[in-house]
């Protein structure tokens, strides 16, 4: 399983040449790149990372002031920092980080860390929504299926249904392992995906687990689900 990693720092050189270095890691995703520890804790929130990388001297919100929020809210993740500086080592332990990287990374150095990881093991993952005045974090596993709906997605679980701002397409590429398409307008959790029946003008639709929707399968898209129902992927 890949880690999915997070790269923060304010200075955007530096977030490039990490990037660089960690792009000859066949089991390293970057999915994200944040400028300050505020801006790092929206995306961890949206994105549910295995790792971050994190500097410590930043605006706004610095590493140590993030670590210290994370190590209570998403103790399962692993952060490496990325300093220039030395004096913060100790800090960084009593953060539970993995290690501590001094600048500039050498590719050596980055090796060694990345070997003291533990594997991957893939957080719950939420879909943060609004509902009128209140924000709501889903869990993305029970969402039954996605439609677009105009400008807003509509978000079924088994009892209630929501609306998003997140495009279908957004949604689609974050949660890939989650989703799957059965036409451009709406797309299904693998684990709802029970079957699929033909109608009286040929077409196809899903038959989903604890939903009285059934969705139209495209053509496009009917190979695809076919295979998924035939042999689980």
């Amino acid at each position: 399983m890949n880690l999915r990693v997070i790269i923060v720092d304010d200075e955007q050189p530096a977030r490039d040449r990490l990037a660089r270095l960690l792009s000859v890691y066949p089991t390293i995703e970057i999915i994200a790149k944040a400028s300050d520890g505020q801006q790092a804790l929206e995306m961890i929130k949206q994105q549910q990372p295995d790792l971050i990388f994190l500097d410590i001297s930043m605006p706004v919100m610095n590493g140590m002031q993030l670590a210290a929020i994370l190590s209570e809210t998403f103790p399962q993740l692993q952060i490496i920092f990325t300093t220039a500086y030395d004096e913060y080592a100790l800090q960084a332990f009593e953060v539970n980080a993995q290690d501590y990287l001094l600048k500039p990374i050498r590719p050596e150095r980055l090796t060694q860390a990345l070997k003291k990881l533990a594997p991957a093991k893939r957080q719950p993952e939420y879909l943060t929504i609004k509902d009128r005045d209140v924000t709501k974090r889903i869990l993305v596993s029970d969402i039954i299926c996605l439609h677009a709906d105009q400008k807003y997605t509509e978000i079924h679980l088994a009892s209630e249904t929501y609306l998003c701002v997140d495009s279908l397409k957004e949604l689609e590429q974050r949660f890939a392992d989650t989703f799957m398409r059965l036409h451009r307008s709406t797309l299904v959790n693998r684990n709802y995906l029970m079957g699929i029946e033909q109608q009286h003008n040929g077409s196809l639709v899903a038959l989903i687990k604890n939903c009285s929707l059934k969705p139209e399968i495209s053509r496009r898209h009917q190979p695809e689900i076919r295979q998924f129902l035939q042999n689980g992927n």
